[in-house]
């Protein structure tokens, strides 16, 4: 019988799941040495979508944090998880924001012809015939539109900030005239796997009326 690769990643959402990893992984804390190592596993730990680190206990530099919880698992003794926001990370000598990379998610970013407009209340702020479509593992498809396709002039710049592991930080943009807050978002220093959507602005298709290619 057929696997449905993607379903089967939702069946086990509820399990610990592992894996390990090659890179040379660093954790530091206010500039100081935490841990360093080239036996970390990623852990998904029931429930979670994105991954944390787990480390050798021989691999702190000092005490074991007391932040760092152990796995009821075989397959894990030895190792600790260590709380991911409370420790500054490398894979080997590159910076981590967010959270752990996730080895079986990956970006597929597209420069397209296909027609985007988006409307609000019947009011268009954008229409593209030169979108960028933007593929992320286990999400639905961002199209991105360059700011000479949008009616920038009814938006404004928000206090709103994310941030991704994959793509970067994110500012977001709201109608200028109050109705919609946070309704797009863009990318000014992407990470460089995310370098094609730089200053390319994404609406939310739950706060707008997103169409691909007509009605």
């Amino acid at each position: 019988m057929a696997i449905d690769l993607s379903a089967q990643c939702v069946t086990q959402r509820n399990e610990l799941r592992f894996a390990p990893t090659s890179k040379r992984i660093r954790a530091s804390r206010h500039g100081h040495p935490v841990c360093t190592t080239t036996e970390a596993v990623l852990v998904w730990l029931p429930g979670r979508v994105v991954p944390e680190y787990a480390v050798p206990v021989g691999s702190f530099s000092g005490d074991t944090p007391r932040s760092a919880t152990a796995v009821d698992d075989p397959a894990l003794t030895g190792y600790r998880v260590l709380p991911f926001g409370k420790f500054d990370w490398l894979e080997e000598g590159e910076s981590v924001i967010g959270h752990p990379h996730d080895p079986y998610s990956r970006l597929d970013i597209l420069h397209s012809t296909r027609h985007v407009t988006v409307e609000v209340d019947g009011i268009t702020l954008a229409e593209s015939h030169r979108p960028v479509a933007l593929f992320e593992t286990g999400l639905p498809t961002r199209w991105y539109l360059p700011a000479h396709d949008v009616r920038t002039n009814l938006l404004v710049e928000s206090e709103t900030r994310t941030t991704c592991a994959y793509k970067g930080h994110a500012s977001y943009l709201s109608l200028s005239d109050g109705s919609g807050d946070d309704i797009a978002w863009v990318y000014r220093a992407p990470l460089r796997e995310a370098e094609p959507i730089r200053d390319l602005i994404c609406f939310w298709p739950e706060q707008t009326t997103t169409l691909v290619d007509g009605p």
